[in-house]
């Protein structure tokens, strides 16, 4: 998925002075992001990703993982290690990830990302 919360180092993390983006979201350096909800074999998150901002979506201990933008335009980049697809997101559109290719997240104008993924046992 896009970095989560709980994957996240301490170095995104920005103080809630700088941060337009307050309680339930944690500040990190591209925006925001917090758990939405969590269960035995699903974690759902919110990332709030700020205008020209990047964000590399992990797919590192996850599986069976999906994104769906909810607000706002941003364009998928997927490499396949040869080739990089630029794919512009649409809302409410899920979007499969595959842990074959690397992705990142490029934000148009502010996004809202809604992201599922099942945790590798």
């Amino acid at each position: 998925m896009v970095d989560e919360p709980d994957d996240i180092d301490a170095t995104d993390d920005i103080d809630d002075v700088e941060s337009d983006f307050g309680p339930p979201f944690t500040p990190k350096s591209f925006g925001g992001a917090f758990v939405w909800a969590r269960g035995e074999s699903y974690t759902a998150t919110v990332l709030r990703v700020k205008e020209g901002e990047n964000v590399v979506v992990s797919t590192q201990g996850r599986r069976d993982m999906v994104v769906m933008l909810t607000g706002g335009r941003g364009v998928l980049e997927v490499s396949d290690g040869h080739e990089v697809d630029r794919v512009e997101l649409l809302p409410a559109a899920p979007v499969t990830i595959s842990p074959d290719r690397a992705y990142r997240l490029l934000a148009m104008t502010e996004v809202e990302l809604l992201t599922v993924y099942s945790p590798l046992a």
